[in-house]
């Protein structure tokens, strides 16, 4: 699993959700190093996410592996509504002010989104949906997505949830019935949410 390489707004800390914005250069260095963290891991397929932060960060691994990428719009970050565009800082200012706004009911974070927001559970089942039927096929797949789906990914095969950095390559194994995740970039790991306020943005 791979989260997508950095972009201006990861480096402003401003919520991009389903605002379709591109890598920067140090993105783009970044699924590079990421690349050759990869290289070796028997990789058979690439999916990814439509949006173009993710699907170059899939491109650079795929070209350095030989292996071109496959769309599944299931894998597209969380939409959050009144909230994209803002940065971390903004929304924790704003909370108050948009209460008219919000939906009152915390979603399964703990957390309250605006009405138009997509809820966390809708997200985690289509990306959790997404991931069985692609891995049902006995292909070795690498999915490059975002924080929230990766975060979703965790929750259902950890139990937890983890915070990715930008372009932190992991690899998931299964233990008998149990599931572990293994970081492949040890100065790249992904954090426990609990631990992480916001994510953070990899190798800069």
């Amino acid at each position: 699993v791979l989260r997508h390489g950095q972009t201006d707004w990861n480096a402003q800390a401003r919520l991009q959700g389903s605002t379709d914005i591109p890598l920067n250069d140090t993105g783009r260095e970044q699924a590079r190093i990421a690349a050759e963290f990869l290289a070796d891991e028997g990789i058979t397929r690439i999916i990814a996410s439509p949006l173009s932060r993710a699907l170059e960060t899939a491109q650079i691994v795929g070209q350095r592996i030989g292996i071109a990428p496959e769309l599944d719009p299931r894998l597209t970050e969380r939409n959050f509504g009144l909230f994209e565009g803002m940065t971390i800082d903004e929304v924790h200012q704003h909370r108050e002010e948009m209460r008219e706004h919000m939906n009152p009911q915390a979603d399964v974070d703990g957390k309250h989104y605006p009405w138009d927001a997509e809820p966390l559970p809708e997200v985690i089942d289509r990306v959790y949906t997404c991931i069985n039927e692609h891995r049902a096929g006995g292909d070795k797949c690498l999915f490059v997505f975002h924080g929230i789906p990766f975060r979703a990914v965790t929750r259902k095969f950890l139990n937890d949830m983890y915070s990715s950095p930008n372009a932190a390559p992991v690899r998931f194994e299964a233990d008998d019935d149990k599931w572990r995740m293994v970081p492949l970039d040890p100065d790249n790991a992904p954090i426990q949410q609990i631990y992480n306020a916001q994510t953070t943005m990899g190798r800069i």
